[in-house]
């Protein structure tokens, strides 16, 4: 195996770990991963469309019509016409998914915090460095720039 496909793998499991361990630790405050990347997004993004939060999170526009629905029956989102589209309609945070974003936050601190802290200071620098290098690469290759389609942008 080669280098480049050892180290692809690595990223894989390390992403797919972090991602089952956060989600048990965010369930036990009665919230998923996945509704909270949702509600994050909404907080990010400000008001947007269903199909740009589909092509962000990479998800079926049904998934995500599924989600909302959910979050809209929860309180957290709302929708509202689009006013460059009177046929879309527009998804954002209500003052109560902002509560759940914001009490999150402090765990998502502590987990990062509890991660990162096996590495010093200079190998966190060199990591990062190494993350920007690889992001600007992807870019050069054809990923987009923005990740977040027609954020904010009036689309």
């Amino acid at each position: 195996m080669s280098i480049e496909h050892e180290i692809l793998e690595e990223m894989r499991d390390l992403h797919q770990r972090m991602h089952r361990l956060f989600n048990d630790r965010v369930r036990e405050r009665g919230t998923s991963l996945a509704q909270l990347k949702l509600l994050m997004l909404l907080d990010r993004a400000g008001p947007i469309r269903s199909t740009d939060i589909a092509d962000t999170l990479n998800q079926a526009p049904r998934t995500v019509t599924e989600a909302v629905d959910a979050l809209e029956r929860d309180g957290l989102a709302m929708r509202t016409p689009d006013p460059n589209d009177r046929r879309a309609k527009r998804i954002s945070l209500t003052p109560a998914g902002a509560v759940v974003v914001q009490e999150v936050a402090p765990y998502r601190d502590a987990f990062a915090a509890e991660f990162f802290e096996t590495l010093p200071a200079a190998d966190m620098a060199e990591f990062l460095r190494i993350l920007k290098t690889l992001n600007d690469r992807i870019i050069e290759m054809g990923a987009p720039v923005g990740l977040i389609p027609g954020a904010a942008s009036g689309q």
